[in-house]
């Protein structure tokens, strides 16, 4: 009962500042000025420290660099700051199971190694990038976010709106690498194998519809942010939130479901597992 009793305390005045965002003529314009910085280091690392025979798959981080753009401006920013719930969820959504993963994806690990020479980073990175730690600080951050009497104070509040998504993002990163870590950045960090890695995404499955979950069920709203009426596309807060909760429950839990299914017939069909059950 204490959470339905927060929310129906809210004050909306808190949010005011969302509604001019999302008037001005493209709403989340840092997200671009971030793409085109992020686009900017990696073609320079590609200059600066490849060689001839070491061609990065930039066509995997500029796929993700276009869904970060489509995902944290434009469209999608204007109906999450409209309180569209469904819309913010979308972001997150597409933030942490397609921007992080096709980064990933892009980078090679003579690109970080200049990074991971650093001593600080050199120290630190192979300790936030193992497995438990990795998975323990996404699962802390995405959890966080979505208690409801942390996320009215802090999610949709100016100062902190775009320092909740950057921190959703970095542990993103952070809950990726060892599955898509690039080979050998500096020797800081190594991939699972293959059937720990289908187990590490069905563990975060399960950990994920834990957050979902009571969302979804929820019979009111949760979040201040959202009660704000009218809502865009005519729906009512509540329904809203049950679509939001789905998108964070279901649709995540299709794309792990499927990427690891994926991993164990890459596994199965190995040739060196065959040979060495042989």
């Amino acid at each position: 009962m204490l959470l339905p009793l927060i929310s129906e305390a809210a004050d909306m005045h808190a949010y005011g500042w969302a509604d001019a965002a999302a008037q001005s003529a493209w709403p989340g314009a840092w997200a671009v000025i971030v793409a085109l910085a992020m686009a900017a280091a990696y073609i320079a690392a590609a200059r600066a420290f490849g060689r001839n025979d070491e061609r990065p798959h930039a066509g995997w981080f500029f796929a993700g660099i276009a869904v970060w753009v489509f995902t944290l401006s434009g469209p999608l920013e204007r109906l999450a700051l409209n309180h569209l719930y469904s819309a913010y969820i979308l972001q997150q959504v597409l933030l942490v199971m397609a921007v992080c993963p096709l980064l990933l994806m892009g980078l090679e690990g003579w690109m970080l190694r200049p990074l991971v020479s650093k001593p600080v980073i050199r120290e630190a990175f192979p300790f936030i990038t193992r497995p438990g730690i990795a998975f323990f600080i996404f699962m802390s951050v995405f959890t966080v976010i979505h208690v409801p009497v942390i996320c009215n104070q802090l999610c949709h509040v100016r100062p902190f709106y775009h320092t909740v998504r950057i921190s959703l993002f970095l542990a993103g990163l952070l809950l990726w690498w060892p599955v898509l870590a690039p080979a050998g950045p500096g020797g800081a960090s190594r991939r699972l194998s293959q059937p720990v890695q289908g187990l590490y995404l069905l563990a975060l499955m399960l950990g994920m519809s834990a957050v979902a979950a009571p969302i979804t069920f929820a019979e009111t709203v949760l979040y201040h942010f959202y009660m704000a009426e009218p809502h865009p596309l005519g729906l009512s807060a509540l329904t809203d939130q049950v679509i939001g909760g789905l998108l964070m429950w279901v649709v995540q839990g299709i794309v792990l479901m499927a990427a690891a299914s994926v991993i164990f017939v890459r596994w199965l069909s190995s040739p060196q597992r065959h040979e060495h059950a042989i």
